[in-house]
């Protein structure tokens, strides 16, 4: 991706590209986004779907409450206290955005607020490792859905694309998700070919 729309999106999200500007010993997004502009859309709203969830509370015990500094309050015609602990939804760090085998592959991974993880180690409150699991799998498909997403978008233009492959039988060769517009116009991009044609062609001599 061109620097400065690589610099946009690490301006728009600094929490998720916090280590953008690490060395690469210690993440892969030293790199910066290996992926082409026209799929600065598609990333832009990955990380809006993941920055804007949802939140839920687990109800924990009043020693537990106290020590956080938790507030209890009694529901409906209840006299006694209840305390529930507000979940939030962990924070998505990307570890290394990059094109493979035509397609988008957003590695990262979960920082949970540390008082979470507290909860979850003393074994009390398996409620809370459960809401853990959840935001866990509802990030995991919105990054599945976006890399599944990536094969109908061209990685130049942004426009409507499809899976493409320059040389190789079989499994092998290059694959790059353009659009026929671009494949015609690039001249870098000449000999790329629909993988359905391609397919045919190494199915059917």
């Amino acid at each position: 991706m061109s620097p400065e729309l690589d610099k946009q999106l690490c301006e728009k999200y600094p929490k998720i590209f916090v280590n953008r500007n690490a060395s690469p010993q210690e993440s892969c997004m030293y790199w910066g986004l290996e992926i082409g502009d026209g799929w600065y859309n598609l990333i832009d709203l990955l990380c809006e779907a993941v920055t804007y969830t949802y939140s839920t509370a687990v109800e924990i015990d009043e020693e537990d409450a106290k020590r956080l500094g938790i507030e209890g309050y009694a529901l409906g015609g209840d006299t006694q206290k209840r305390y529930f602990f507000n979940v939030k939804a962990p924070q998505v760090i990307a570890d290394q955005v990059k094109e493979k085998f035509g397609t988008l592959r957003f590695y990262h991974h979960l920082e949970y607020d540390p008082q979470n993880l507290e909860l979850v180690k003393s074994g009390k409150y398996p409620k809370l490792a459960e809401a853990n699991d959840r935001y866990a799998n509802y990030i995991d498909g919105i990054v599945h859905f976006a890399d599944i997403a990536s094969a109908h978008f061209c990685e130049v233009s942004g426009s409507r694309g499809e899976l493409h492959k320059r040389g190789g039988k079989g499994g092998g060769g290059w694959f790059k998700t353009l659009s026929k517009e671009v494949v015609e116009q690039e001249e870098t991009l000449k000999g790329y070919k629909t993988t359905i044609t391609e397919v045919k062609k190494d199915i059917i001599p």
